[in-house]
């Protein structure tokens, strides 16, 4: 089967390295796909040129609007016009078009290309529609999405939090799909003494990773400040941040973060990095992640950074919001949160101080991740449905 997949941002630096939940999760999918014999394209803008072309058999990438700012109304009505445009000039190429997003103003794309190439096509939201607030609640423009949805021969959501969203917004029969993970690359191993040591930490320190922007909804300042709270009780903690900065965060909202660090006086406990490309080893390095986020309004409902964690066998602290909890348990994970600096602390220090508990919980988020986001599972239920609306 032919398919092309239309998502309008699409922050992919070729091999593994990509940026965002929902990129991650289309990313994911695609190449399940491919691998299982698949032509698949990828069309969105993606502004790293080692991210574009032909990136392994039967999956390539196609860039647009690489000179636009995202997230503005004049990249939105541009992305409208130039995928349907795209798409319209290479129909022949697919048999089925699957959109992504995380927002539902681009229901306006997906019904556009629909009109223009006339093929079967389904949509995937990847973040729970708010009942109030946003243009997109306006009535007048609310009634235009949700026509725009209906034109479409599937509607998917990643979560069933997703899809309640959905169907009190005014759809109907959203079907819910999990994202793949990759439990290949994402599981525990070796490597961990080597990536380590490469950071300079040692290895009776006990290490939490962080990974996200410095945005306020990623709460860093909150993780800084239960990080502070754990170094009372281990002095010896170490705690790993990677994040893409400059990308996403100002200079006043950095220069903050250093302050506070400064403050609480944990500069030499905190290792900063940047985009890394090595993410299952420094996973495989720390011994607990922490995903205190404040919603799950973007980039996606489920935090791929946790479900990646589960697969390599780590605990997580994660907040208690949007879908999470059908995910995490207090055998798979502990909630926390986001709002309560001392509730995330809780999270911390119980990892922390429970060795046995992080052996246990790991184990568990492993065999839950293998059950629920195998890739070839979510790729063969993608492919029924693609069948489904072909036929």
């Amino acid at each position: 089967m032919r398919i092309l997949h239309i998502i309008p941002q699409f922050p992919y630096f070729g091999g593994d390295t990509i940026i965002g939940g929902y990129s991650t999760c289309v990313l994911g999918l695609a190449r399940a796909r491919a691998e299982a014999g698949d032509e698949v394209t990828i069309l969105g803008q993606v502004k790293d040129p080692a991210g574009r072309g032909r990136v392994r058999d039967g999956l390539e990438v196609v860039s647009i609007l690489e000179h636009l700012d995202a997230g503005t109304i004049r990249f939105g009505m541009e992305f409208i016009r130039q995928a349907s445009s795209w798409a319209g000039a290479h129909q022949s190429d697919f048999d089925v078009v699957h959109n992504h997003s995380g927002f539902p103003e681009y229901f306006l794309a997906s019904s556009r290309v629909r009109s223009t190439v006339k093929l079967p096509s389904l949509h995937t939201l990847y973040c729970p529609i708010p009942l109030r607030g946003g243009r997109f609640n306006r009535p007048i423009v609310r009634g235009l999405l949700r026509r725009s949805a209906r034109s479409m021969d599937r509607l998917l959501a990643m979560s069933r939090n997703v899809a309640r969203s959905m169907e009190d917004w005014g759809l109907d029969e959203v079907g819910v799909i999990p994202p793949p993970v990759d439990l290949e690359r994402f599981m525990d191993g070796t490597g961990r003494a080597e990536t380590r040591e490469e950071l300079g930490i040692a290895e009776d320190e006990f290490v939490v990773l962080f990974v996200g922007n410095a945005t306020e909804q990623k709460n860093l300042s909150g993780v800084l400040d239960a990080f502070a709270i754990l170094l009372d009780r281990m002095p010896t903690a170490r705690l790993v941040v990677t994040t893409e900065l400059p990308r996403t965060s100002g200079n006043a909202r950095l220069q903050a973060l250093r302050d506070q660090m400064v403050r609480l006086d944990i500069e030499d406990r905190v290792i900063q990095l940047g985009i890394v490309d090595t993410m299952p080893g420094l996973m495989r390095a720390c011994d607990v992640l922490v995903a205190p986020f404040k919603d799950s309004y973007g980039p996606s409902d489920y935090f791929m950074v946790v479900l990646e964690a589960m697969a390599t066998g780590r605990p997580t602290v994660v907040s208690d919001v949007g879908g999470m909890s059908e995910v995490i348990s207090n055998e798979r994970g502990c909630l926390v949160d986001p709002s309560s600096v001392q509730s995330i602390a809780d999270g911390l220090i119980r990892f922390a101080m429970e060795e046995d508990s992080r052996r246990s919980v790991g184990a568990a988020a492993r065999s839950f991740t293998e059950e629920t986001f195998h890739p070839e599972s979510i790729a063969m239920k993608h492919r029924t449905i693609y069948e489904e609306i072909a036929a």
